[in-house]
């Protein structure tokens, strides 16, 4: 995944990253890769020079990683790979297609993505934000659902070899 590879590269280079690969490239994919959001905190303040508690915790726990349930954000920062392309240009020439979401070649943000949602979804379906969402979700068919949340497991199971 180039997007990851560059920011985390950057991060450990530099100790430094812009707010939106902080937050939606490894904000993104740690909350829907269902890592501890502890974790990832106390991993930026360790990477980032300018990482301070008062801040940077508060925009971890509560806008990247939604760990408080909303108090802070009022819908997790999440997408697939089209924001991501939409926003950079890690896609390019990356080894996973942004245009697929299920297959060996499709970018583990969108199935990761669309799992994060089904498997949130009674948490989240009165969130009036995230409607759309949460329509798309209730028309898809019974075996997209089930092939998503596949292949999310696989990815996460997998997580050192994306």
């Amino acid at each position: 995944m180039n997007c990851l590879k560059y920011t985390i590269n950057q991060s450990l280079n530099e100790a430094y990253a812009h707010h939106i690969q902080r937050l939606m490239i490894v904000g993104n994919f740690s909350l829907l890769a269902g890592i501890n959001p502890k974790k990832l905190h106390e991993w930026y303040l360790g990477v980032y020079i300018d990482a301070f508690e008062w801040v940077e915790m508060p925009n971890t726990l509560g806008m990247s990683q939604f760990a408080d349930g909303g108090k802070l954000a009022s819908k997790p920062y999440v997408s697939s790979a089209n924001y991501i392309n939409k926003m950079s240009n890690y896609c390019d020439g990356c080894h996973y297609s942004k245009n697929e979401r299920l297959g060996e070649k499709a970018c583990p943000f969108n199935s990761l993505y669309w799992n994060f949602f089904i498997v949130n979804t009674s948490k989240l379906e009165k969130n009036p934000r995230l409607a759309i969402v949460n329509k798309q979700i209730r028309s898809m068919d019974v075996n997209l659902i089930e092939d998503i949340k596949s292949q999310a497991k696989k990815h996460i199971q997998n997580i050192e070899t994306l």
